[in-house]
């Protein structure tokens, strides 16, 4: 795989998430096209993705690769329309799947239990590695820091937590996966496809939770007739973050897009694309290094890295893929799970995938040392 055969999946993913799709959410106009068929779109991408695979034992990894992205970057497609085409305002809007009320006891109680639980496995497991009950704490102290200090949106500590979180990952990726992450990258192939998997993984993640959008806000979004770009502030992730909010009304010669993009939220999809990328880098390395033999060994072992990113990118989807089977309604707390980070559910979710991601990492990297 080489930069010509990325370009031509980033244009294949430039041009099919381009597609009109505006009214979809708001306005009178019914959507341009069925979720059903976004719905396919994706399922085309899995399976081309899936296929690739498995066939790489019958053909070169580097053809195995590209295939592997053309399909992922298909299967992105599709779950983008699958989002543009939702009803996302109403599952926004929809009463959450635990009540208000219980928010403040149990993002508190999932924040403490995850960082009681890393000091205690830290200590007993790694002693020596005290970066990993570190790491821990502070992916605990992410859920339970809206509860836990007061003022929290405008507090510096959010600020500090939100900055150390990345660096923290960063720092314990590089103590004990820097050597394999290295020789990963050092392969040209597999550098390009963990870039362009993260780069598609990051797309994906701005589209579900509505940092971009090819469908304009409702009340406001389809009698826009110009463009626009201000500036703002957001709350999340944790506190108040400067942001930039544009609309291009005919972007690309097709469609609106609009999008609110802030420096906190950039370093969540920025860190969740960075482990996703590293973690392609790696799946693409061991393709190629067992392409000849392959074998049971080089199976697992490219299972055990394919499945944290598999768990981290395919669930902000599921709550699409719900709409589609039984209706808004019924989809609306997998939203609230997947989603929403202003709820508990979503945080731990993000927690959760940063620590699969990252742990992966560490585990294949310790592995070979």
């Amino acid at each position: 795989m080489n930069t010509r055969s990325v370009a031509r999946g980033g244009t294949l993913f430039a041009a099919l998430a381009a597609m009109p799709v505006a009214s979809a959410h708001g306005g009178e106009a019914a959507p341009p096209m069925p979720q059903w068929l976004a719905l396919a779109v994706l399922l085309v991408g899995v399976v081309v993705a899936v296929g690739s695979g498995y066939a790489r034992r019958r053909t070169s990894a580097t053809a195995a690769l590209s295939g592997a992205f053309a399909g992922l970057a298909v299967a992105a497609v599709g779950a983008i329309g699958l989002v543009q085409l939702s009803p996302v305002e109403s599952l926004a809007a929809s009463q959450p799947p635990i009540a208000r009320a219980w928010y403040g006891p149990l993002t508190l109680g999932i924040g403490l239990a995850i960082v009681v639980g890393s000091l205690v496995v830290g200590r007993m497991q790694w002693p020596d590695r005290p970066r990993y009950a570190a790491l821990g704490m502070l992916l605990g102290l992410w859920v339970a820091y809206p509860v836990v200090v007061p003022g929290s949106l405008t507090n510096p500590l959010g600020y500090l937590l939100a900055l150390s979180v990345p660096v923290t990952v960063g720092y314990v990726v590089w103590r004990d996966a820097r050597g394999l992450v290295g020789r990963a990258l050092a392969d040209r192939p597999s550098r390009w496809f963990g870039t362009g998997t993260g780069v598609v993984a990051g797309l994906f993640f701005m589209f579900s939770m509505g940092m971009l959008t090819f469908v304009p806000e409702p009340g406001r979004g389809v009698e826009l007739e110009s463009s626009f770009v201000t500036t703002s502030q957001v709350t999340n992730p944790l506190v108040y973050w400067p942001a930039v909010e544009f609309h291009f009304h005919d972007f690309l010669g097709t469609a609106p897009l609009s999008g609110v993009v802030s420096v906190g939220m950039g370093l969540l999809v920025g860190l969740v694309a960075v482990l996703v990328g590293l973690n392609a880098a790696l799946l693409a390395s061991q393709w190629r290094a067992n392409s000849s033999g392959g074998g049971a060994e080089a199976t697992a072992g490219s299972a055990a890295v394919a499945a944290p990113n598999a768990c981290c990118c395919c669930g902000p989807v599921l709550a699409e893929m719900a709409v589609v089977s039984v209706g808004p309604a019924a989809a609306a707390p997998l939203y609230w799970l997947f989603v929403d980070l202003a709820s508990p559910l979503g945080a731990l979710f993000f927690v959760v995938s940063v620590g699969l991601l990252a742990g992966n990492l560490v585990r294949s990297g310790r592995s070979v040392a």
